[in-house]
C-alpha cells in the first residue's frame, strides 16, 4: 500500500536583460538541450519540468520564459 501523494506547483519568472541568456538556460534545465542560435522571445514562452523529489512527493516547475 502506498503512502499519501504529493504534488506541488511552483511558477518561477525568469526575467533579466535582452540577450542574456534566460532562454537559454531554461531549456538547458527542461530539455538538456543547448543551442548557440539566438531568437529573440516575444512575449512570454512556458516551459515544465517535472521532479520526482522523493517516492511520495512530485515538483512541477512552471518556468516563465518573460521577453
Amino acid at each position: 500500500m502506498q503512502g499519501p501523494h504529493k504534488e506541488h506547483l511552483y511558477k518561477l519568472l525568469v526575467i533579466g536583460d535582452l540577450g542574456v541568456g534566460k532562454t537559454s538556460i531554461i531549456k538547458r534545465y527542461v530539455h538538456q538541450n543547448f543551442s548557440s542560435h539566438y531568437r529573440a522571445t516575444i512575449g512570454v514562452d512556458f516551459a515544465l519540468k517535472v521532479l520526482h523529489w522523493d517516492p511520495e512527493t512530485v515538483v512541477r516547475l512552471q518556468l516563465w520564459d518573460i521577453a
